[in-house]
């Protein structure tokens, strides 16, 4: 920062710079983006864009963990209320603005890409970031209920017991592809 003092305009400190990027929704971050050292993020080949994203990423955390993403188990065993304190923004209406009616959501998970896991879901522009983080949560668990009953190419990355489990599954944002396709962004803490 220079030390050049203008009487005019009041200095800007580094806390006030922002590290946001007009290409952040482009970009998928880097996996050491992660406070704790045991979570990475699930390789995924991103889906065939279907058109222009209709809403930026839509991000999953807790309150003061940005970028964390957030247990998929907790959108599954806690209330509304309990989350509503403990997701950051869990209120929003995340999808209000988008016009989107219907989800098409894609799941490529590592060793299990024979399944070619999609389904669709409701949404609406009442849906809250909550909600959205239950449904996902909810298809999440088919998706890993049939791939502990199916073969994996990449043993390391093998969903159930004594293996990556459900509550080590963290979603971190879901990404909108255009025409009502989206894609997971996940995490897990191995």
């Amino acid at each position: 920062m220079s030390r050049y003092h203008n009487s005019i305009h009041t200095p800007v400190f580094r806390s006030q710079v922002s590290d946001y990027s007009s290409l952040s929704g482009a970009l998928t971050p880097p996996s050491s983006q992660f406070k704790d050292p045991r979570r990475h993020r699930v390789p995924q080949c991103a889906a065939k864009p279907a058109g222009q994203p209709v809403s930026e990423p839509i991000s999953f955390d807790y309150i003061g963990y940005l970028g964390q993403g957030v247990r998929i188990v907790d959108f599954s065993a806690l209330s509304a209320n309990a989350l509503a304190n403990m997701v950051a923004s869990g209120n929003d209406l995340v999808l209000a603005r988008t016009g989107v009616k219907q989800i098409n959501l894609r799941i490529s998970w590592p060793g299990y890409e024979h399944l070619n896991w999609s389904f669709s879901t409701p949404a609406s522009p009442s849906m809250t970031r909550i909600q959205l983080g239950a449904s996902i949560g909810m298809h999440l668990w088919r998706f890993v209920e049939k791939a502990m009953s199916s073969s994996t190419s990449r043993p390391e990355w093998k969903i159930g017991d004594k293996a990556i489990e459900f509550e080590k599954i963290i979603l971190v944002a879901l990404y909108s592809l255009g025409s009502d396709v989206w894609q997971a962004d996940l995490a897990v803490d191995f």
